[in-house]
């Protein structure tokens, strides 16, 4: 994973130290900017002193350095001269494309320590938004009792209101106000009126001075409902588009309740006889709306054993609502795959510490726990990279411990991560160490376990985003050739992902990192059997785009791999925010079939929203689908409760920036591990991405 640290130890990352460096005293400040707030597209001239590969570089307020990476940066005595003004917007870009622009909102300027993440000195600085975007209110929905809160850009001397609905911000009474200070400029600030807001609509009004004489900058509104449970969605439809043959393909279609008390998130699950199905987490979510949602449910997701229906429900802080269901409509069945031929793990970013009882070791011993009782027969689990914290050798030494305490864990083969060169003791001697714990003669190596084909890839440099070497990429296309087989699939991994794939790797997500993906994905495209797994982002399973499966210039498919150690998710910012959890993938090579399967590692669950069979080029089989009436005039199936199909609007949704030895080692290990799949489907050729599964926040 990328950006070290990623927010996990906001302490250990901003300890503040005062060093004497050419031309700044140790009691001179060592870092400064030429103002605090800024109207966009101004420039941002940055003073600061330092030496050697300390460095400069601007975050979004409330960004830990490391995680993510910085919007534009530079090094204070290489690329400029120790007090010289540097326009920090012509310094080096990460390509944060939601920030390239440095749009209005709130900032902060770093000065770090000898190329890492020791912050010296800080500034926080404004970039003013367009006066209608200077006002936001921290939720839309409230409950009684609750306080708002708004976060207001500008100068310092603006006035912000409290009203009820309708009312003139100029003539009443506001129920709470307050004059913006300066230094709370980009900043939540709580906005309590003396008494509990009841039941009904408000308004925040932003005005240049306390006067409102002249007309209000800005303005936002809220609602304040019942502090009970919400009510039950009003409506349900399914539009399945081939349930017949085991898909899970289609639009869900909600309807909120008209009235009463609203939803923070609405949810769908796979249902039995009205309750969840057990052993799955749920379907899909989508964020709380009074308007009718379409929920689109992904072209290769498949429909489990036992699942009968489609259950919705609405959900806030007191609890959630009585089911609305839909059944699957008549015909449907679970996905079939015929007998499984062979079966492994991929799991990553471990981030094993050496503490033994820290959050990820503890994940870890639950991961392999997990498979030994659910997949006793596992063939191989494969770490697609981080496994080590910071990629000491008692880190490597605790996993071994992890390991050795347990019975039935199959072989494990180990990508190289980030953060497994990240101890600063130079790419070689890191390699070395890794090399060592895994077992292996060089960073990039391939396998043939169970008759298929595994290949892994490395960067020969530590640092994202990279390019696989070109002598790596030779070796690469040799190996992808050798024995290739169009009907069985190939599959490669790597810690980092290719641009706009999976999940996480939007040039606006930020976590991608081959920087010439497009020659490798050329690669794979020669071989659409090909099945790409990364790491790196730790974006949770149920993500938007959790599995590629093709577009117009590519023909191969990838996953995210999702995290062992914590996740990341996506559901409320664009670039993603930490969320407790660890999760993998199983994938099963069956007759008919190869099955791609998200496991929740802490609630011991499939993960519903990463169900998939995958498509490619071997799609010729003996086994042939079940015939199947086709719905008439060619339509797909819709079920509706009461008979009607509720209006349908789109969902909430947005898309975003060494030669390697032979070898010889096998794993022939296949066998009986319970499953819950059925049989006879056949392959599909790949056509375009998975759409969402999860309606993700809109960028404000």
């Amino acid at each position: 994973m990328n950006r070290f640290f990623r927010g996990m130890l906001t302490a250990l990352l901003t300890v503040p130290m005062m060093l004497t460096s050419s031309g700044a005293s140790a009691a001179q400040s060592r870092l400064s900017t030429d103002k605090t707030v800024y109207e966009e597209g101004e420039d941002i001239l940055v003073t600061a002193y330092g030496e050697g590969k300390d460095w400069v570089g601007i975050y979004a307020r409330g960004e830990t350095p490391g995680s993510p990476a910085s919007i534009y940066w530079y090094y204070v005595a290489e690329d400029a001269e120790p007090g010289d003004a540097v326009n920090i917007k012509t310094t080096r870009s990460n390509n944060r494309a939601e920030y390239n622009d440095l749009p209005g909102g709130a900032y902060t300027v770093f000065l770090l320590l000898n190329d890492g993440y020791t912050v010296a000195e800080s500034v926080d600085i404004v970039i003013l938004p367009s006066k209608e975007e200077r006002l936001t209110v921290a939720s839309e929905t409230l409950y009684e009792g609750d306080v708002p809160s708004v976060t207001v850009y500008g100068s310092g001397g603006e006035w912000v209101g409290l009203y009820r609905e309708g009312e003139d911000p100029k003539t009443a009474q506001p129920l709470a106000s307050f004059v913006l200070a300066a230094q709370k400029s980009g900043t939540k600030i709580s906005l309590g009126p003396k008494e509990s807001l009841s039941v009904g609509n408000y308004v925040v009004w932003l005005f240049s001075d306390e006067g409102r004489a002249a007309e209000p900058l800005a303005s936002a509104g809220f609602a304040v409902s019942e502090a009970k449970t919400p009510d039950a969605p009003a409506g349900l439809t399914y539009r399945a588009d081939a349930a017949a043959d085991g898909y899970a393909a289609g639009t869900v279609t909600l309807v909120p309740a008209a009235q009463g008390t609203a939803a923070e998130d609405f949810y769908l699950f796979w249902g039995k006889g009205g309750e969840p199905l057990e052993g799955y987490t749920f379907l899909a979510r989508a964020h709380g709306s009074t308007e009718p949602l379409e929920i689109t449910l992904p072209k290769y997701l498949t429909i489990p054993e036992g699942a009968e229906e489609i259950l919705a429900c609405g959900e806030n802080r007191f609890g959630r609502s009585p089911w609305q269901t839909v059944p699957l409509p008549e015909g449907a069945r679970a996905y079939g795959a015929g007998e499984v031929l062979l079966r492994f793990q991929v799991t990553s970013d471990w981030h094993v510490t050496d503490n033994p009882k820290h959050e990820h070791n503890l994940h870890v011993g639950m991961m392999l726990d997990d498979i030994a009782s659910v997949c006793p027969d596992s063939a191989a689990i494969i770490g697609v990279g981080d496994i080590a914290d910071h990629g000491r050798e008692s880190e490597y030494k605790r996993v071994g411990e992890i390991i050795a305490a347990r019975e039935n864990v199959p072989p494990i083969h180990y990508v190289i991560g980030n953060h497994d060169v990240s101890m600063n003791l130079g790419y070689k001697k890191q390699i070395e160490i890794f090399n060592e714990f895994a077992g292996n003669d060089s960073a990039y190596y391939d396998l043939w376990i169970g008759g298929y084909h595994f290949i892994f890839l490395a960067f020969e440099t530590e640092g994202a985003p990279q390019a696989i070497p070109k002598k790596e990429l030779t070796w690469l296309e040799e190996k992808l050739a050798e024995d290739a087989d169009p009907k069985k699939p190939i599959f490669v991994f790597c810690h980092e992902s290719i641009l706009d794939t999976v999940a996480g790797s939007t040039s606006e997500e930020g976590w991608w990192g081959i920087s010439n993906g497009e020659k490798v994905a050329e690669l794979f495209s020669r071989y659409p059997q090909t099945v790409f797994f990364n790491g790196h982002s730790h974006w949770e399973l149920c993500s938007y785009n959790e599995m590629f499966a093709g577009d117009a210039k590519r023909t191969f498919s990838a996953f995210n791999t999702s995290s062992v150690g914590y996740l990341w998710t996506g559901y409320n910012v664009v670039p993603g925010e930490y969320l407790y959890g660890s999760e993998g993938l199983f994938v099963e090579v069956c007759e008919n079939a190869l099955l791609v399967r998200g496991r929740d590692f802490v609630k011991n669950e499939w993960t519903a929203a990463a169900q998939y069979t995958v498509p490619g080029a071997w799609e010729e089989s003996e086994a042939a689908p079940e015939e199947t009436e086709p719905a008439p005039d060619d339509e797909a199936p819709v079920v509706t409760p009461g008979g009607e199909e509720p209006a349908q609007t789109s969902p909430e949704t947005e898309a975003p920036a060494q030669a390697s030895p032979e070898n010889g080692e096998s794993a022939e290990r296949t066998g009986g591990c319970a499953s819950v799949i059925g049989s006879g489907a056949v392959f599909v050729v790949p056509a375009v991405c998975a759409a969402a599964v999860l309606t993700r926040r809109r960028k404000e």
